[in-house]
C-alpha cells in the first residue's frame, strides 16, 4: 500500500510539473491563462502582432492581481520577448525590467513545501531570467544579461544538487525523480553556456573559458563523453579558442566533436552545420584547404536539407 501511495503521489507531481512546463502559470481556467495561451500559439506561428495583443491583454488583466502574484512577471516577460522578436529592443528591455521587478516581489513569498509548487516557483523564475538574458543581449545590455544569467545558474545548481544521502522520505524521493525526469544537469550546463556567451560577446574570453569547460564536464557526466551534447560543448570551447587565435587548441576539439556527430543521428542538425563551418575556418587558417572544403561542403548539405524541411 505504501508503494502504491508513493507512486500515485509521484504521478500527480509529474502531471503538475508538465503543466507548469507548458504554461509557467498555475493550472486554472481564467482569462489571463486564455490570453497567455493565445499569445503562445500565435508566437509559435510567427504571428507576432497577434501574440503581442494577447500578451498585452494578459498584462492588463494581471493589474487586478495581488502585488506578489507571479503571473504579473510572466505576462510582462512574454510581452518583452515578442517585442524583441519584432526588433523593438527598447520596449523589450523596458518590459523585461518591469518583469524582473515583479518577479522580485513574487519571490518574497515563502517557498512552498509542496514539491510541485516549489518546482513551479523555481521554473517560473528560471524562465524569466532565461528570456531576460536574450532580451538584454540583443539590446547590448551585457551587465544586465550577466546579472540574470548568474541568477539562472544559482537556480539550476540548486535544483540539480543531489540529496546528501539516499532518498529516504517521500519528498526526497520525489525530488530525486524530478531531477531525473526534468534533466536538471542539462539545464545547469545550458545556464553555464548562457553566461559564457555573454562574456564571449564582450570578448571576455578568460571569463568565458571556465564556464564552457564546466559545461563540457557536466554534459560528459550526464550524457556520456561520446554523445552529441558533449560534442556541442566541445564545439563551443573550440570556437572560444579559435576566436582567440589559439587554433592549435581549437582544431582537435572540433575534430573530436565531428567524430562524435558522425557516429550519431545528429548529422542533419544545425549545431553540426555550425561546427563544420567553424572547423573549416580553422583548417583553412592551418593551410589545410582540401579538408576545409570538405567540411564546408558537408555543412552546406546540412543547411540545404534544413531549408527544405522548413518549407
Amino acid at each position: 500500500m505504501m508503494k502504491y501511495k508513493l507512486w500515485a503521489m509521484l504521478i500527480g507531481v509529474i502531471g503538475q510539473l508538465l503543466l507548469c512546463f507548458a504554461s509557467f502559470a498555475p493550472a486554472q481556467s481564467d482569462q489571463w491563462l486564455v490570453s497567455i495561451q493565445a499569445g503562445d500559439a500565435a508566437e509559435a506561428q510567427g504571428q507576432y502582432a497577434d501574440a503581442e495583443r494577447a500578451y498585452r491583454e494578459a498584462v492588463k488583466l494581471s493589474e487586478k492581481f495581488r502585488e506578489r502574484d507571479p503571473r504579473i512577471a510572466v505576462g510582462l516577460i512574454k510581452l518583452a520577448e515578442v517585442c524583441r522578436r519584432q526588433s523593438r529592443h527598447d520596449e523589450a528591455v523596458a518590459s523585461a525590467t518591469r518583469s524582473l521587478r515583479a518577479l522580485e516581489k513574487a519571490m518574497e513569498e515563502p517557498t512552498p513545501k509542496d514539491p510541485s509548487a516549489a518546482y513551479y516557483k523555481a521554473e517560473t523564475s528560471a524562465m524569466i531570467f532565461d528570456k531576460a538574458d536574450g532580451i538584454f543581449v540583443a539590446a547590448g545590455k551585457y551587465l544586465e544579461a550577466e546579472s540574470v544569467c548568474k541568477k539562472l545558474i544559482a537556480i539550476r545548481e540548486q535544483a540539480a544538487r543531489p540529496p546528501k544521502t539516499s532518498p529516504k522520505s517521500n519528498d526526497d524521493f520525489l525530488k530525486f525523480m524530478g531531477q531525473v525526469l526534468t534533466d536538471t544537469q542539462g539545464k545547469v550546463a545550458d545556464a553555464y553556456d548562457k553566461l559564457a556567451q555573454v562574456y564571449f560577446a564582450q570578448r571576455k574570453f578568460e571569463e568565458a573559458e571556465p564556464l564552457y569547460t564546466k559545461s563540457l564536464r557536466v554534459r560528459e557526466v550526464a550524457y556520456g563523453q561520446d554523445k552529441p551534447p558533449a560534442a556541442v560543448a566541445l564545439s563551443n570551447l573550440a570556437t572560444l579558442y579559435a576566436a582567440q587565435g589559439r587554433f592549435e587548441k581549437a582544431e582537435p576539439l572540433y575534430a573530436h566533436a565531428v567524430r562524435i556527430f558522425q557516429q550519431t543521428d545528429w548529422m542533419d542538425k544545425p549545431e553540426v552545420a555550425n561546427t563544420l563551418e567553424n572547423y573549416s575556418l580553422v583548417l583553412r587558417k592551418s593551410g589545410r584547404e582540401a579538408e576545409a572544403a570538405e567540411m564546408l561542403e558537408k555543412a552546406k548539405a546540412i543547411r540545404a536539407k534544413l531549408q527544405q524541411s522548413n518549407h
